[in-house]
C-alpha cells in the first residue's frame, strides 16, 4: 500500500484516525501539534505518542516536510530563495522577504510552472507541468516557518496561477487557517480568472485578493497576459466589486510597469477609470528583467510621472520596493531550474 502524506489532515482527521485504531482521541490533537507546530524528522521522534501508534503512523503515512536542494540570499539580506524538490522530483520555488521594519512574508508556488504565459515572467516560459496537492502548498510554509518563523503574511505569488488550481488552493487556505495562519495574513495574486474570483468569493474565507494587471486597455492587456482573452476588463472589474461585496476587502492592483509599453498617460488614465470603479489601491512593480525578452525596465522619471497622473486623479498608489532581483527571486523571475 502506499503510504500517504500526514501533512495536509485535519486535527479532527487525526483524532479519528487515532480512534478507530482504539487509541485515545487526545492522541490525535498530539499528532497535529507535531507536524504543524513541532517538526520531527519522523514517527519515532514522537515520543509522547505510544509506540504502537507511532509504528502505525510509520506503516500508514510519511512526512511531507520539503527540503531545499538550493538556498539563495540577495545582498541586501531582504530576499532568501528556496528550490525545493517534490517527492516526483519536480521543482519549486519560494521566496522569504523582509522589509525594513523586519516584517517576514512567504511567497509560495501554487503549481509547477505556469499556463499563463505572460509575456513579462519568466515562469510563464516554462509552460504548466502540473499543479501542485494542498498538502504540498502548506509544506512550503511550514519548511519555511521552521527555518524562519511565523510570518506576518503568505503571498500565493510564486510560481503558477493559484485560481487556476482552485480546489487544492481552497483547502489548503483551510489548512493554513487551522495552523494559526488568518485570512488577513493571506494574499491569493491572479491574473484574473473571473469565475474563480466569484467562487473564491463566496467561498467564506475572506482572503486578500490582489490582480496582476499588465494594462487597463483591453486590446494591450491581451497581448501581455493571453488569458485575457477569455476575460474582458469590464467581466473582470464586475468580478472584483462583487468580492469586495461579498468579503468587504477591496482587491489590490498589482500594476506591472514595462518602459516603452504600458507606462504612457492614456495606460495611467486607463487605470485611473479602473481603479476608481473598483475601489483598488495601486501596487505599482517595475518590471523585472527576464532572459531573452526585449522588454525594458522603466526610468525613475517614467515611474514618477506614472505615480503622479495617478494620484492627480485621487488614486492610492505605492510602488513596490524591489527585492531579490539579484538572485532571480523577483516578481516574474522564478523558474525553478527549469530555464
Amino acid at each position: 500500500m502506499q503510504k500517504q502524506n500526514i501533512i495536509g489532515h485535519t486535527e479532527e482527521e487525526l483524532r479519528e484516525f487515532c480512534r478507530e485504531r482504539g487509541f485515545k482521541e487526545f492522541h490525535g490533537t498530539q499528532l497535529f501539534n507535531w507536524i504543524y507546530h513541532r517538526y520531527p524528522g519522523n514517527f519515532s521522534d514522537m515520543t509522547d505518542l505510544p509506540m504502537q501508534l507511532r509504528q502505525e503512523l510509520e506503516e500508514h503515512y510519511y512526512l511531507g516536510y520539503l527540503y531545499s536542494y538550493r538556498r539563495d540570499e540577495s545582498r541586501g539580506r531582504d530576499a532568501t530563495k528556496y528550490g525545493f524538490v517534490l517527492k516526483d522530483g519536480k521543482r519549486i520555488e519560494a521566496v522569504v522577504l523582509t522589509d525594513k521594519t523586519g516584517r517576514v512574508s512567504f511567497c509560495i508556488s501554487s503549481q509547477v510552472g505556469c499556463a499563463l504565459g505572460c509575456t513579462y515572467c519568466e515562469t510563464g516560459k516554462i509552460g504548466f507541468i502540473r499543479n501542485l496537492s494542498a498538502s504540498e502548498i502548506l509544506a512550503q510554509v511550514l519548511t519555511l516557518r521552521h527555518l524562519h518563523g511565523n510570518p506576518q503574511s503568505v503571498l500565493f505569488m510564486g510560481m503558477g496561477e493559484p485560481l487556476m488550481n482552485y480546489a487544492a488552493v481552497v483547502d489548503s487556505l483551510k489548512l493554513l487557517q487551522a495552523v494559526g495562519v488568518g485570512p488577513r495574513k493571506i494574499t491569493i495574486s491572479t491574473c484574473g480568472i473571473v469565475k474563480r474570483i466569484y467562487d473564491l468569493a463566496g467561498a467564506g474565507l475572506n482572503v486578500r485578493l490582489a490582480l496582476s494587471m499588465g494594462s487597463a486597455i483591453d486590446d494591450k492587456r491581451k497581448k501581455l497576459i493571453p488569458v485575457s482573452n477569455h476575460n474582458s476588463l469590464s467581466q473582470l472589474k464586475k468580478a472584483l466589486i462583487y468580492y469586495r461585496q461579498r468579503t468587504k476587502r477591496r482587491a489590490s492592483i498589482e500594476y506591472i510597469l514595462i518602459g516603452g509599453v504600458n507606462d504612457t498617460r492614456e495606460e495611467a488614465l486607463a487605470l485611473v477609470r479602473f481603479a476608481k470603479e473598483t475601489w483598488g489601491h495601486v501596487n505599482l512593480i517595475r518590471y523585472n528583467p527576464i532572459k531573452g525578452s526585449r522588454l525594458t525596465v522603466p526610468s525613475s522619471d517614467e515611474v514618477n510621472e506614472f505615480i503622479r497622473i495617478l494620484q492627480v486623479h485621487g488614486i492610492e498608489v505605492s510602488e513596490r520596493y524591489r527585492r531579490g532581483q539579484d538572485i532571480a527571486a523577483a516578481c516574474g523571475q522564478l523558474v525553478a531550474g527549469y530555464r
